[in-house]
């Protein structure tokens, strides 16, 4: 049999779902279902997933739900650490990854290691993660996907967190692949240098965690497209786009990053804005026109 390996279009999806609750903490597991089905992506990345977590509106939990009504394989990567002989408490949240296609490997990184935070930076912060998928594509090759969700409370945190997570991006640097989640980090290609100034003006700390909590101003993404990647809304979008639309941080802190061998081949990345209240935070869409 000949395989055509010419063009392979792919969707691809990341989506902070707010632990199963609307922006307005209504159950949303039947919303998010009819988003992700209006998207018709075959590659999801989620964030703030709680799993074996059942919501309402299905019996199972909601992550199986999910998966199930679109069809599609998932694997969990969850954030907390727990003794490995013990069920996985209904309480666990990190990060999913669904696809059309068969996921045939993934692990979840952790993204605490002490070599990294000697200065202990993330101690007594909610632990984080650092989701990876080998996706089996249609024509036989594989791809590797990654999702992550990044503290919400400090730059410093965030950048310790993205060091870690680099000691497992760097096996994948020769192969294309997208790291996709919540990075809780802002671009200054969104921002103009009044606005970080009014930023870190704000009352509360927020605003000093996302404009730069140790006088450095925002690392996260420079040093992502500093490691090579290309953050896609960038290429593809234009500044003040806003995938946390809440009245006081109408933001952009969801991001897609292409390694260098995958960014040409990306057609497309915008930001679904027909979701609005589903979540607190917006879908990114982004297309893949080929591998290879």
């Amino acid at each position: 049999m000949l395989i055509d390996y010419t063009i392979l279009i792919m969707r691809i999806v990341t989506y902070n779902i707010h632990g199963w609750r609307t922006a307005d903490h209504k159950p949303n597991l039947d919303d998010v279902t009819d988003v992700l089905r209006a998207i018709d992506a075959d590659i999801i990345g989620l964030n703030e997933v709680y799993y074996p977590r059942v919501a309402p509106g299905d019996a199972r939990p909601a992550l199986e739900a999910l998966a199930a009504r679109l069809g599609m394989y998932f694997v969990f990567g969850p954030c907390l650490r727990w003794p490995a002989e013990q069920d996985m408490p209904a309480d666990a949240y990190g990060n999913a990854l669904l696809s059309r296609w068969p996921i045939i490997a993934s692990s979840a990184h952790h993204l605490t290691a002490k070599e990294e935070d000697k200065e202990g930076v993330l101690e007594g912060r909610e632990q984080r993660g650092l989701l990876e998928g080998r996706i089996l594509l249609p024509d036989g090759r594989t791809f590797t996907a990654y999702v992550t969700h990044l503290d919400h409370t400090s730059e410093t945190a965030r950048m310790v967190q993205l060091r870690v997570a680099r000691t497992w991006l760097v096996r994948d640097r020769n192969r294309p692949h997208l790291v996709m989640g919540d990075f809780n980090a802002i671009s200054r290609w969104d921002w103009t240098e009044d606005h970080l100034v009014a930023l870190r003006a704000q009352p509360t700390s927020q605003g000093g965690a996302l404009a730069g909590d140790d006088g450095k101003g925002p690392q996260v993404v420079e040093a992502m497209e500093k490691a090579g990647y290309v953050d896609l809304y960038r290429r593809f979008g234009e500044p003040g786009g806003v995938t946390f639309p809440t009245q006081d941080w109408p933001i952009r802190i969801d991001y897609f990053f292409a390694s260098q061998s995958l960014a040409p081949m990306v057609t497309n990345c915008t930001i679904w804005t027909e979701s609005d209240g589903v979540s607190d935070h917006r879908p990114v869409l982004a297309e893949i026109e080929r591998l290879g």
